[in-house]
């Protein structure tokens, strides 16, 4: 049975053992060594990103580009059950739905923001979900996404946890744990994941706030 290996201090650039069910194609991501949210940034806004933002086409009058939860040729698979969603346009509602269903799950009114976490009830392992974006009360996009399975959910939550562990111990402040969450997710290619950390910190540093006005731009004007 593949496991993640086990997190080191000073997380080593030795790729980890990838997810064995995950329902995409999955390749391992060089990153330095030394991490930095410069790296993450690197990794996430290459001239081919990993990120496929779902955007509308040239004749759609209302600008929305979906870029987390994105659009890959095969759904992405997250590990969060309670995901962050981010975009870029004008956007007066998104909501949440299993797939196929015509409910919503989840739905918020997010008039004026470009990002939020969902707070509903814990999404399903296993189950694939439906992210729609509302413009005058009609959905005008949706982008589908799959919880991961309960078995590999368990594997990266126990490596989690003990990372977050080890750097409480050596009382680090919020973001440095979030940086290595998110670099663990980079080396993973769990892209979702990846930017919900980066979106996560309440009082980013100089570094990662530059980073997170970047993202947007940059992933919405990327081929």
């Amino acid at each position: 049975m593949n496991k993640f290996l086990l997190p080191t201090l000073l997380l080593s650039a030795t790729a980890f053992t990838i997810l064995p069910n995950q329902a995409q194609s999955v390749k391992k991501t060089s990153i330095q060594q030394t991490f930095s949210w410069t790296n993450i940034s690197l990794a996430l806004l290459s001239k081919k990103p990993p990120i496929q933002p779902r955007k509308g086409g040239s004749r759609d009058p209302i600008f929305i580009c979906m870029i987390s939860p994105d659009a890959p040729t095969e759904r992405r698979i997250v590990w969060s059950d309670h995901p962050t969603f981010i975009w870029k346009g004008s956007v007066q509602k998104i909501a949440v739905r299993i797939a196929g269903s015509h409910e919503d799950t989840w739905s918020k009114n997010v008039v004026g923001m470009q990002s939020t976490n969902y707070t509903g009830k814990a999404l399903q392992p296993g189950q694939t979900y439906d992210w729609l974006v509302f413009e005058n009360e009609s959905p005008k996009k949706s982008v589908p996404f799959q919880v991961m399975d309960v078995q590999e959910r368990d594997r990266v939550t126990t490596y989690l946890n003990s990372l977050e562990n080890q750097r409480k111990t050596k009382k680090v402040d919020n973001e440095a744990i979030a940086l290595a969450k998110a670099s663990y997710f980079v080396q993973n290619q769990l892209w979702v994941d990846a930017l919900q950390q980066v979106y996560s910190v309440e009082k980013p540093s100089g570094e990662l706030a530059q980073i997170r006005q970047e993202i947007p731009d940059k992933l919405c004007n990327s081929q």
